[in-house]
């Protein structure tokens, strides 16, 4: 499931990279560079001025927007971040879109839906995302922002390259469609390094952990905090991505603690007359972020009542159908990501569904959960090895591990990593800033940013 990169190849460093700091001026109007984190589930936007890193307030007074955003059809109008998820869930009609970023690449991404009786894009729709962070920003600076890095994972998609070419080409466009006139891309794990090397005075041989919303990625750096040189190329020894994020493991919480509540491995009646499992398409459909919409159709709704009508337990599958109808699968979801968030602080959870059935109520314990996701932490220690591997190093020469993203936090998968590096410093960075921090250093570096 995982991919390397070895980024000391030539033709391996296809990114913008640690660059020379220009002064850049056109027409003696200051050009502003910013670095943003579009991530599957957070985002971040940050600038860097003297020195100094700053994220920009994108919701309230919080720098951390959802990546989300919702079409009211009551109003015709859409709500980006958690404005939007708010009004979803308080019940106003209209189609929530979240982990807009697992399309870029896809055969999705070009394809048109109708929201608000308007035909539009999914680039059309994570532009807006972008639109707004882009916007937001130069309100709250009072300056227009030109240059952009992006972060990027390692890995958009783990085995195909011509889709992973295809999804940073996309977010390309889709950035210079939202105003931007220059777009370079860095890889999340090195932007998360730039932001621990600021903090440090002392040389290090570091691993970078970046496990977000989406992908996980590794990369092996010599990091130097008192001489940065422009040109780092040699420094980075290894980078290795795979696509398991924070959503893989809402999923895999799902399939196995909920999802049996609703017919999930149950039993039918085939044309036969013997027994068999009930279609499991419909479950994974309802633990995968991006796919829930396409579930409220007429014609899944329609199978799954031909599926009711052949169950041995129909309450089950009546269950499911009550979940279509009323459009609740992310509301289900949404609970599922927050008992994940709630077991990597407690040990076991009561979750009330009573939106399904009265009293209904389903316990789930942290045992439970790090059972149901044993495979994907086994693919991220095979992706770790991998890239040390990759290194040509051990374990034992890393000096320190640098962590950020919010699935870090999950302790089945902080302690995996742990047990890996036991003679290790283990430095916990900002969660959901330390990749828009180290893009913005990134941006001074390759163009100056004076505000």
């Amino acid at each position: 499931m995982q991919k390397c990169i070895l980024l000391s190849q030539s033709n391996a460093f296809m990114i913008y990279g640690f660059c020379r700091v220009l002064d850049y001026m056109v027409d003696n109007k200051i050009i502003s560079a910013c670095g943003i984190d579009f991530g599957t589930s957070n985002s971040t936007i940050g600038i860097c001025t003297n020195n100094t890193t700053k994220l920009i307030a994108l919701e309230g007074n919080s720098p951390i927007l959802k990546s989300s955003i919702f079409f009211s059809t009551e109003d015709g109008a859409h709500y980006i971040g958690q404005n939007g998820v708010d009004k979803y869930f308080d019940g106003y009609p209209g189609r929530l879109m979240l982990s807009l970023k697992s399309i870029l690449g896809s055969y999705l991404a070009q394809e048109k839906i109708v929201v608000c009786k308007k035909s539009i894009s999914y680039i059309e729709i994570i532009g807006l995302v972008l639109q707004h962070i882009k916007t937001t920003a130069e309100a709250s600076l009072n300056t227009e922002l030109t240059k952009v890095i992006l972060g990027r994972p390692v890995r958009y998609h783990d085995y195909d390259d011509a889709k992973d070419n295809l999804a940073q080409s996309t977010m390309k466009e889709i950035a210079l469609a939202q105003g931007f006139k220059e777009v370079a891309f860095q890889f999340e794990p090195i932007a998360a390094a730039l932001d621990y090397e600021s903090t440090i005075n002392s040389e290090e041989l570091a691993l970078i952990v970046d496990i977000g919303g989406g992908t996980s990625d590794f990369t092996i750096i010599k990091i130097n905090g008192k001489h940065k040189t422009s040109d780092r190329k040699e420094d980075i020894l290894a980078n290795c991505g795979i696509h398991i994020g924070g959503t893989d493991f809402d999923r895999e919480l799902s399939l196995n603690s909920m999802m049996p509540l609703l017919g999930k491995g149950s039993l039918m009646k085939s044309v036969s007359g013997s027994f068999i499992e009930v279609p499991s398409s419909i479950y994974y459909d309802l633990t995968t972020w991006h796919l829930l919409s396409f579930l409220y159709s007429h014609k899944t709704i329609n199978n799954l009542k031909q599926v009711y009508a052949a169950a041995k337990d129909k309450m089950l599958i009546q269950r499911a159908l009550y979940v279509l109808q009323k459009r609740l699968g992310h509301y289900l979801l949404s609970t599922v990501e927050k008992a994940k968030i709630s077991l990597s602080q407690q040990t076991n959870l009561n979750v009330d569904l009573s939106i399904l059935e009265e009293n209904l109520e389903l316990i789930i314990t942290r045992g439970q959960f790090e059972q149901s996701c044993v495979t994907l932490i086994s693919q991220l220690e095979t992706t770790i090895n991998s890239t040390l591997n990759q290194a040509r190093i051990k374990a034992s020469n890393i000096n320190s591990v640098f962590v950020t993203g919010g699935t870090t936090q999950i302790p089945s998968v902080y302690n995996c990593i742990k047990t890996l590096f036991p003679n290790a410093k283990f430095v916990t960075g900002d969660i959901f800033g330390s990749v828009g921090k180290g893009l913005a250093i990134q941006a001074q570096r390759t163009w100056g940013s004076y505000l």
